[in-house]
């Protein structure tokens, strides 16, 4: 298990509120996988997607919807695991507004993942879960070679200690700090060619720079 000195473990999604005053790189919320979930998305992930946009920490639940509305199914749309998810989404779209204290958040949703190199993110922090698939892979700062990071090496020189390598699990709500001294992570091997459920949670500022790019 992770020590305190990497990962922060609030007690409640509430306690993700802490997190910005804190020293750690990363906070869990670790969570159980509904009953269903399997089924749910193995349906999904019968087509490939992804969808981004604003959404309001006022209106996220039709926001979310009208972002993947025409990605999912009418028959996949009336069940109620549908409306479990979709509640999900949009409440920890809202408690990550409520983190960075902004009206809106940038949101991505898809069903594939290229990051293959251990990085950190270029935000100050970022929400991620994955709902179907293996989660993302962390490092503790005892196991990598920063200079070997810095230098634009391949993951094997980066890493010290493949052992310490860590993995947040279906479900579980993680933020990440980004910028300098932010938490190095990566896709995992096996959710690289295989299609997953993964969302993504950012700062206003990233989604205008996204936007500004395309």
């Amino acid at each position: 298990m992770p020590t305190p000195e990497h990962c922060f473990i609030p007690s409640t999604l509430e306690g993700f509120s802490d997190f910005k005053a804190r020293k750690e790189q990363l906070a869990r919320y670790e969570r159980e996988v509904p009953n269903g979930a399997d089924a749910f998305f193995n349906q999904l992930l019968k087509a490939p997607f992804s969808v981004g946009g604003a959404i309001s920490r006022a209106s996220a639940l039709q926001d979310i919807r009208g972002l993947i509305d025409s990605h999912v199914s009418e028959t996949t749309k009336s069940t109620g695991f549908f409306k479990l998810w979709l509640s999900d989404m949009a409440q920890l779209s809202e408690l990550f507004c409520t983190i960075l204290d902004t009206s809106y958040i940038g949101f991505w949703l898809g069903s594939r993942r290229g990051c293959r190199r251990y990085h950190t993110d270029n935000v100050p922090f970022r929400m991620l879960v994955t709902y179907a698939g293996s989660g993302t892979e962390w490092l503790p700062k005892h196991a990598i070679d920063m200079c070997a990071f810095k230098r634009g090496e391949p993951n094997e020189k980066i890493i010290k200690d493949i052992s310490a390598r860590r993995f947040l699990n279906p479900w579980d709500v993680a933020v990440l700090r980004g910028g300098p001294d932010g938490l190095l992570h990566r896709t995992p091997d096996d959710a690289l060619d295989v299609p997953s459920i993964f969302m993504r949670l950012d700062h206003p500022e990233f989604l205008a720079k996204v936007q500004a790019r395309s």
